[in-house]
């Protein structure tokens, strides 16, 4: 199967060169009927598709849905051979963090322990065959109410999470694969253009230093308008931040 990576380059490729104007669906895959619905779309348009499980939706412990990382992309390849379709579809983990699974509020957990809890999950997710992680360090709730957290941590977290990432992933001997950064939330302190440079800025310097030059995200979350509430979109928004993140690769 082509690389999540190799799908994006060509997406990338196609849109820059005016021969077409293509986008990734991803699905998040909350419930049976919404997996099999998806991959028969899929199969249906002989489409690539993503889908981005949260960790309170699928994880070790079976998350609401029941499924561990392992059979949640077991019956995504079940569907996808059900259906016929031996395309690209890419299981994926959304909002890989401390304390964005919500039992991991519920206990009270330290960051330590929040961060052993995901990075195990990270360890899963790779197992499984995953093709994309969804780094995402931006909350703290050992914070007072209302202050977010800040650049710096938000980076170092970040670098933690996808080292170790990558250090599984080479014991494993797996290919590699694609990575997000970034949210749209307010609390990521990722929402304008100064924040959004130096993010990016800090995570290259980071990933440098670190020996991880290799490494680079395929897609980063901005705020551009829309969230769960809203159906805007601010196009000149988008295209600032294009701006500022295309020359440095996907």
């Amino acid at each position: 199967m082509i690389s999540l990576d190799q799908t994006i380059a060509e997406i990338i490729r196609l849109r820059e060169t005016g021969q077409a104007q293509l986008t990734l669906l991803a699905v998040c895959p909350n419930s049976v009927a919404v997996l099999e619905a998806a991959v028969r779309a899929a199969a249906r348009n002989q489409a690539p598709m993503l889908f981005a499980a949260t960790l309170n939706q699928v994880d070790r412990d079976g998350g609401y849905t029941g499924w561990t990382q392992e059979q949640f992309v077991a019956q995504l390849r079940a569907y996808a051979h059900r259906y016929g379709w031996d395309g690209p579809l890419y299981p994926c983990l959304d909002h890989g963090g401390p304390w964005l699974k919500d039992r991991h509020t519920l206990e009270g957990l330290s960051l330590e322990e929040t961060m052993q809890e995901v990075k195990s999950s990270l360890a899963a997710c790779l197992q499984a065959g995953y093709q994309l992680l969804h780094i995402d360090p931006t909350v703290d709730r050992r914070l007072p109410p209302g202050q977010a957290i800040s650049m710096e941590v938000v980076v170092e977290r970040t670098l933690e999470l996808i080292a170790y990432s990558e250090g599984e992933r080479q014991r494993l001997e797996l290919p590699p694969i694609a990575y997000e950064v970034g949210t749209e939330e307010v609390h990521g302190g990722l929402v304008d253009l100064a924040s959004f440079k130096a993010f990016l800025k800090r995570l290259r310097e980071g990933l440098q230093a670190t020996g991880l030059d290799a490494v680079w995200p395929g897609f980063v979350v901005a705020q551009v308008g829309t969230d769960l509430h809203t159906a805007q979109f601010d196009p000149q928004a988008a295209q600032r931040l294009y701006t500022i993140a295309s020359p440095m690769g996907h």
